[in-house]
């Protein structure tokens, strides 16, 4: 994995996040405007959690909205 908790706690401070989906759409955004979805996210950051969103989304993993739980489900899928 190419990013941390943190990282993760960047992402819910961002918006009101109600599925896996909303934040997928908000890094796809941010994405297709510059090299990273947030300023402080890395590209490789950026890109690594698009994929492993979309993976829980697809995989209809039930959504949080704590960033720690968040976390631990993103490590599941690696």
């Amino acid at each position: 994995m190419e990013y941390q908790q943190s990282d993760i706690e960047v992402v819910y401070r961002r918006g009101d996040w109600h599925s896996w989906g909303d934040i997928v759409q908000w890094l796809e955004r941010g994405l297709s405007r510059d090299q990273q979805a947030d300023n402080e996210l890395s590209e490789a950051e950026s890109r690594q959690l698009l994929d492993d969103f979309r993976t829980l989304d697809r995989q209809g993993k039930r959504f949080t909205d704590d960033p720690a739980r968040a976390y631990r489900e993103l490590q599941s899928i690696h």
